[in-house]
């Protein structure tokens, strides 16, 4: 990267910001992410600079760059932006004054990268919202066998193989929150903008994403698709089962339904403390054990294999096994410590519904709970599938 020639002109690849303003930086990496020109060339926002190309500074979180970076680097993994591109900043002192390059890496899209549902490229040396020609342009780009699979057409389903009740109740609500109601889409087209599917040889067709998520019953084209939840009363397969529940239905529900047993199943047992004061503690943080129903959900490979996720509850551990090894950047480094998203589609719709709040750090934070609780590190085996394996907290 040449900082001279970053900050020579702005280009459709390159964006000047004065000041790190947060909605000004998500709209500059989803342009640049969305690459409408097809450059597949890296994009930079350089930030600390003025129009006219020259460094004013940036004012640093706590007078820290180490902090700056950091903040910086929650902001573009947020589920502000969806799907998450590839964004590294750095720091540079240019004169005595502070200056941070975003570099931005060019998303394969489809999917396209929405800021809090609404697309941005740029046209020349501007950054603007995406019009209807750009968002067709974009989804033109990659042919249908090599997108994601969640954001693939199911060309055997229909409109009809999906939940009306739910959808028209967002269709509703998105109309009386438009400034402009009587310009607004008409249903199955909000569904196309809303990336759930669009028309196909006549016929409107959902993707694999929307009908995981919103379908009547996703098991009819996803037989797999379930977790198994089994509770044994000893520390082996061989022991006696306690309860055993299969979570099906949309993803949604298979969630609600997993961290009910979860819920009913984590147990509170005395821990150390200073006399006369008994303390108690849970056997394993139920924020952590969400967390990890949540990436298995969220994470699987629906389409390499028919085989369920499993919990399987033991009196020392709870194992969560998922077809599929980590994914891309996930895959490098210790367990957690990248984020990647293989399903991308999935991804933004679950944030949609609530249950991811922030990407990129659910495995740290967790890891973080387990010691505060006093439970053993997470321990993370790959052999086609994902198992993760954690240990109860010692009495």
């Amino acid at each position: 990267m040449d900082l001279a020639r970053l900050l020579e002109t702005e280009t459709p690849r390159i964006e000047w910001k004065s000041a790190i303003d947060p909605s000004d930086v998500y709209q500059a990496v989803c342009a640049l992410a969305n690459d409408l020109e097809s450059s597949r060339q890296p994009g930079f926002l350089v930030l600390g600079v003025d129009r006219k190309g020259h460094p004013v500074g940036l004012s640093l979180s706590g007078g820290s760059v180490d902090e700056t970076l950091k903040k910086l680097g929650d902001q573009l993994t947020s589920t502000k932006i969806m799907p998450v591109p590839s964004a590294t900043p750095t720091y540079h002192d240019v004169d005595g004054k502070a200056v941070i390059v975003v570099e931005v890496a060019p998303y394969l899209v489809p999917p396209v990268v929405k800021v809090n549902g609404v697309a941005w490229v740029r046209r020349g040396t501007t950054t603007c919202r995406a019009n209807e020609a750009d968002l067709q342009r974009l989804n033109e780009r990659r042919p249908e066998s090599q997108r994601p699979f969640d954001v693939r057409l199911l060309t055997e389903a229909t409109l009809e193989d999906m939940n009306h009740t739910a959808l028209r109740d967002r269709y509703a609500a998105a109309h009386d929150a438009d400034a402009d109601s009587d310009s607004f889409p008409a249903f199955e087209h909000w569904l196309t903008q809303k990336e759930l599917g669009r028309e196909d040889q006549g016929r409107w067709r959902p993707n694999s994403a929307a009908l995981l998520v919103y379908g009547v019953d996703p098991q009819t084209y996803f037989s797999g698709a379930v977790v198994e939840f089994v509770r044994y009363a000893g520390s082996n397969v061989d022991s006696d089962v306690i309860e055993r529940r299969i979570a099906s239905g949309t993803l949604t529900n298979q969630i609600e339904i997993l961290y009910a047993q979860a819920a009913a199943h984590v147990a509170v047992s005395p821990a150390p403390a200073p006399p006369p004061r008994v303390a108690f503690a849970y056997d394993y943080p139920l924020e952590v054990l969400n967390e990890l129903i949540r990436n298995m959900v969220q994470h699987r490979a629906y389409d390499a294999s028919r085989a369920p996720g499993r919990i399987e509850w033991y009196s020392d551990r709870i194992e969560l096994s998922n077809p599929g090894g980590p994914y891309g950047r996930a895959s490098e480094g210790e367990f957690g410590e990248h984020s990647d998203y293989r399903n991308p589609g999935i991804t933004r719709l679950l944030a949609e519904e609530g249950y991811v709040e922030r990407l990129g750090r659910g495995i740290r934070r967790a890891r973080s709970q387990l010691m505060k609780n006093g439970n053993p590190d997470l321990r993370v085996e790959t052999d086609g599938f994902t198992r993760i394996i954690v240990e109860r907290r010692p009495s």
